[in-house]
């Protein structure tokens, strides 16, 4: 009997060893967690970067006191509460406090009443208020009506945050609504501002639309952001939803000279390059090593029109590439400048824009939204459509002495314009339009407009506004548009010009950095290279940078049915309406990985039947006996 009794009991401690592994997934509950540094005056590390696990509701000083101990800190009474003044033993003296920073943006709030998001990066910085900050954004929200529904300028920030990071810490994380979506995260509203219908929140840096989300930009020193309110619908007086679906031509539109506004006039003869400054040989370098890097990296319209102008040869994959972009999107763009820019591309690479594989870009900009983007749309609809000899009936929505009007009807009293039509004037959009402007510089009503503009670039370089490459490499096209040495008279001081200062943005691989350093990059080069080549162009006496002539083999015509597609290698514009990912998912927290197999719990299974039908066995067995 005892003997039986012990193997049941080997048996029972056998299956409760094998069950074991009979578990249902384990559910880890969510931590937060956030990172907490401290720097002293000279940004030398007092307290280096600490990870915490962050409490609910935990606020920023309380993360503070978790980090070094509130023995560790100090306070000073005033009459706006305590105010902290030394961290570790490093006390703010005179002109000095602790900076505060969400993300390495300045925080607008107090650390008491800011609560932490998980993964949040909290800096403590003891800052002089005596000396300027070394990097500052200016931030600015426009609703759809043009309405600024807030701005706020001089907003120091530290180490590399985007622009998403920027809105969330300017405008207070409940103020920016968003969805993610399989391009990235899409802004939803703004400042209880709602994103609906056909309405969407455009991004700006620096008067341009940008061509990455908020979250995939860096913020550099000085940038203005401004995010809008806009709508792919006709603004009233406009054609078309931005974009007009052009029409699709059995034959393509035959060049003509056009008729309103009259001729562009000739750019006057151009002055001689200051003696001694800029030779010709050395232009001709730093537009052969620009040429040469802009070749080594992805090739866009920009780059195609200054290699076009510069005699140097476009890569044979540009145009049947563009072709293709054209030909999927059915030659429709959600944004006029996209339009613009392929049309000129398209053009300097010796295609016909009139007819891309079926569809008329040209058609598209004169009966488009050019003003959804701003006064950067309606310049650069002037450029393109004065880029060639084309015919623009006169029932167009946008002829050329419309898109001058319009133009020259919004120049602020400073003489300077706006992207945005505001009364704060500023450099890169002002010499876009004088660019636009400048074949019609001797009309009436045009002439006294070109020259206040001049007059107000001229006093932005002389009081050293012009701080970076991009800005220098607008004016210098605008000027040279304009039959003006952008290296001598208004545009030069301490013995040395606009050009001058451009090349001192060149580095040994030939491409452009923004504002100073040594590290090239393809976008600053695309405007670096069009301004040297615009410079080349006029100490030639050759015109404008965007003139091009339409030859015998431009005008054939293209067949969509015989066009084969390409796959793309140039970067498009994600599509404005985004699908967004929905992921539904019933638990909470995070699941532990399911290491578990079943085999020891079928192997579990199998012994317990095999051990309850012997104990029948042996039941029936002993009522037998």
């Amino acid at each position: 009997m005892l003997k039986r009794k012990n193997l049941w009991m080997s048996m029972l401690l056998v299956l409760m060893v094998l069950t074991y592994g009979l578990q249902t997934p384990v559910l880890a509950a969510e931590v937060k967690q956030g990172t907490i540094t401290v720097l002293g005056l000279d940004s030398t590390p007092v307290v280096p970067e600490k990870t915490l696990q962050l409490a609910e509701k935990e606020t920023a000083t309380e993360a503070l006191i978790d980090a070094v101990g509130k023995d560790n800190l100090e306070y000073t009474d005033t009459s706006y509460g305590p105010m902290l003044t030394d961290i570790n033993g490093v006390k703010a003296g005179e002109n000095q406090f602790w900076a505060f920073f969400i993300n390495g943006i300045s925080a607008q709030v107090g650390p008491d009443s800011y609560v932490l998001q998980n993964g949040d990066k909290i800096t403590y910085r003891l800052t002089d208020f005596t000396k300027p900050a070394q990097s500052t954004v200016l931030l600015k929200v426009v609703d759809d009506k043009k309405n600024t529904v807030a701005e706020l300028s001089s907003i120091e920030v530290i180490g590399s945050p985007n622009a998403f990071q920027l809105l969330q810490t300017a405008l207070g994380f409940d103020q920016v609504g968003f969805e993610e979506t399989n391009y990235g995260k899409m802004i939803t509203s703004l400042k209880g501002i709602k994103a609906e219908g056909s309405n969407y929140w455009a991004f700006y840096v620096d008067g341009k639309m940008a061509t990455v989300g908020a979250e995939g930009y860096q913020l550099e020193n000085g940038n203005q952001l401004s995010f809008q309110l806009e709508s792919f619908e006709p603004a009233p007086g406009d054609g078309g939803n931005g974009e007009t679906t052009p029409t699709t031509p059995s034959t393509p539109t035959t060049p003509s000279t056009p008729t309103t506004p009259s001729t562009p006039t000739t750019p006057s003869t151009p002055t001689t390059p200051t003696t001694g400054t800029v030779t010709a040989q050395d232009l001709q370098t730093a537009v052969n090593t620009s040429s040469a890097y802009v070749l080594k990296n992805e090739v866009g319209e920009w780059q195609v029109i200054a290699l076009k102008q510069a005699g140097k040869e476009i890569p044979k994959n540009y145009l049947s590439d563009v072709k293709a972009i054209v030909k999927e999107k059915q030659g429709k763009f959600s944004r006029i400048t996209d339009t613009e820019r392929y049309a000129l591309g398209i053009l300097a690479a010796g295609g016909n824009p009139t007819n891309v594989v079926g569809y008329n870009l040209i058609e598209a900009i004169y009966n488009g939204n050019v003003t959804k983007q701003g006064l950067n749309g309606v310049a650069y609809a002037l450029v393109a459509l004065d880029s060639a000899n084309f015919t623009i009936p006169s029932t167009a929505q946008w002829t050329k002495a419309k898109l001058i009007s319009y133009l020259t009807e919004r120049q602020n009293s400073d003489g300077g314009w706006a992207w945005d039509e505001s009364t704060t004037s500023d450099i890169d959009t002002t010499a876009m339009i004088l660019t636009a402007l400048a074949p019609f510089k001797d009309q009436d009503g045009v002439k006294e407009k070109v020259k206040a503009a001049v007059e107000y670039l001229s006093t932005q370089y002389k009081a050293s506004k012009i701080d970076n490459s991009s800005t220098a490499a607008q004016v210098m096209i605008a000027l040279s548009a304009l039959g003006i040495d952008a290296n001598s008279g208004d545009f030069s001081k301490d013995n040395s010009g606009l050009v001058q200062y451009l090349l001192s943005f060149q580095n040994k691989d030939g491409g452009f950095d923004w504002q100073g350093g040594d590290e090239s990059d393809p976008f600053t080069t695309s405007q670096g290279i069009q301004a040297l080549v615009a410079y080349q162009m006029f100490t030639l006496s050759k015109g404008s940078l965007y003139h091009f002539t339409l030859t015998a083999d431009t005008h054939a015509a293209e067949t969509p049915a015989t066009e084969t597609p390409v796959v793309s290698t140039t970067k498009t514009t994600q599509p404005a309406t985004a699908v967004v990912e929905t992921k539904t998912n019933t638990q909470t927290g995070h699941a532990l990985p399911n290491t578990a197999t079943n085999m020891y719990n079928l192997l579990a299974l199998g012994l317990l039947l095999l051990i309850s039908g012997s104990y029948i066995y042996m039941r029936q067995r002993k009522h037998n006996a």
